[in-house]
């Protein structure tokens, strides 16, 4: 019997090869930083070991349970890993990547671990533990500026998530105290009588992970992290968790069965909608860049909730569709931000006149700033267009009034999204320079810039792309 238990663990973690490689890459990044001081020693280690857990990530069809269901492993799964490693690559061509040291890169590959195991967990206990490493490696990621201003976001940070963790552990503890189980697979909340004490677990364990995707009300975090950590952690931390967040989110959902459970049904979409309108709000009397597209991304985190509501493949599609171009939007708009910082560039005042000095940031930076709004010619467009149409055939499937609501919001914010992110091209065009003369942009930039910025063009000219890709993810029980 231990030898066929010895044999199962063994076959397990040969499926988790790529979780493996990202914790044996961790080790080796700190190993190297305490041998030699050299960075781009670092930067090396780093970039081969996120090449090689894509090397060896198993290729996955069918659903597996590991470690009796405490892991789930399906094709979603391995699609986001491709996206966050893919992602992830790219930090170390950011202009302020010059100065990290080791163990910047060392809490990186734990984010991304922990991001990828969210994405599997099936399990209340592994839960809790995965998400934990995931935040306590932002919450370190927040202080990389070692300036007063970034010990108090990543304080901030830290009570916030500190709280939400706790709430987290006592939800979990009444959902264990009526089902008798930490896993997933063995509840069924069907033979419930829904008691009301069980339904303020669900909630507490539901807004800690609401928390992590940055919901409204559990925000408060984003604007003061984002504009206080370096601009390429800020890139993972806005994509990465928040997207393995909304996946495990959903595994949540699923399971209280949230299309039967119509309260919660009703509360998603109202907290979507208002994240959706307070992003989007909460942008337009910003000046600082970061902030800025801080409230951007707490918006975009109420068109990720949307795709969530919807069953079927035509969700799981609408949310990975979204993800991706998400992820690409992101990538574009906080390279050309972490370009304009090394230059002097901070806040939006900082840019007027740019167009003069640099001409073609000025002139590439429009493409995602058009995306992350939602029109043609790019690829946001392709992700908000297809997420309109899943949500309008979906209300004409069940006349739900919380859908037509939240997809008429949804549309009426992408108007007001015009407001927020034209005030970028509007300094560089139309103000006049007030500041002295800045440093300009190297070639190696302005290429990666225009890169960058191209592939939100090519995304949208060759939508096929995506439908490969929702073909290896359509078999799931969405």
């Amino acid at each position: 019997m231990l030898t066929n238990q010895l044999n199962e663990i063994l076959d397990g973690l040969g499926l988790l090869t790529y979780e493996l490689v990202l914790a044996a890459g961790a080790l080796l990044v700190l190993i190297i930083g305490v041998l030699s001081k050299k960075i781009w020693l670092s930067k090396v280690a780093f970039t081969l070991t996120l090449l090689v857990s894509l090397w060896w990530m198993p290729s996955i069809s069918d659903t597996i349970q590991l470690f009796d269901g405490s892991l789930v492993l399906d094709g979603l799964g391995v699609v986001m890993k491709w996206l966050f490693s893919l992602l992830a690559i790219w930090i170390v061509f950011f202009p302020n990547s010059r100065s990290h040291p080791p163990e910047f890169y060392f809490l990186i590959l734990s984010i991304l671990l922990g991001s990828s195991l969210m994405l599997s967990a099936n399990h209340l206990l592994v839960v809790y533990l995965v998400v934990e490493l995931t935040s306590f490696s932002a919450y370190i990621l927040t202080n990389f500026n070692f300036k007063k201003q970034s010990f108090e976001a990543g304080m901030k940070y830290l009570i916030f998530g500190g709280i939400s963790s706790a709430l987290a552990l006592y939800g979990a503890s009444l959902i264990y105290g009526f089902t008798g189980t930490l896993s997933f697979g063995l509840m069924d909340f069907e033979l419930m009588a829904q008691p009301a004490l069980l339904n303020v677990g669900i909630i507490l364990f539901i807004g800690a992970i609401l928390f992590k995707v940055s919901v409204v009300p559990f925000h408060i975090w984003v604007p003061a992290t984002y504009q206080e950590s370096p601009t390429d952690a800020v890139l993972i931390l806005s994509v990465i968790p928040k997207i393995a967040g909304f996946v495990l989110l959903h595994r949540v959902i699923s399971l209280v069965q949230i299309q039967d459970t119509y309260w919660l049904y009703v509360l998603m979409a109202v907290l979507g909608s208002v994240t959706v309108v307070f992003g989007a709000l909460g942008a337009i009397r910003q000046t600082n860049l970061k902030r800025l597209i801080a409230y951007g991304a707490i918006s975009h985190s109420g068109y990720l909730l949307a795709a969530l509501l919807v069953p079927f493949e035509e969700g799981v599609t609408a949310f990975v569709w979204y993800a991706i171009i998400y992820a690409i939007m992101n990538l574009a708009i906080f390279y050309f931000i972490s370009v304009w910082e090394v230059n002097g560039r901070k806040e939006l005042s900082d840019l007027s006149g740019m167009y003069i000095s640099e001409i073609l940031l000025s002139v590439l930076v429009i493409i995602p700033i058009i995306a992350l709004i939602g029109l043609p010619p790019t690829a946001g467009f392709t992700a908000k267009f297809y997420l309109f149409t899943i949500l309008w055939n979906w209300y004409q499937e069940i006349s739900d009034v919380a859908i037509l609501s939240y997809l008429i919001v949804l549309i009426l914010t992408v108007v007001v999204s015009l407001f927020l992110y034209l005030k970028i091209p509007f300094y560089i065009f139309l103000k006049e320079a007030t500041a002295p003369k800045i440093d300009k942009s190297k070639t190696s930039q302005k290429i990666l810039a225009t890169i960058f910025s191209l592939a939100l063009l090519w995304v949208f000219l060759r939508p096929e792309i995506l439908n490969k890709i929702a073909e290896q993810i359509n078999s799931i029980n969405w």
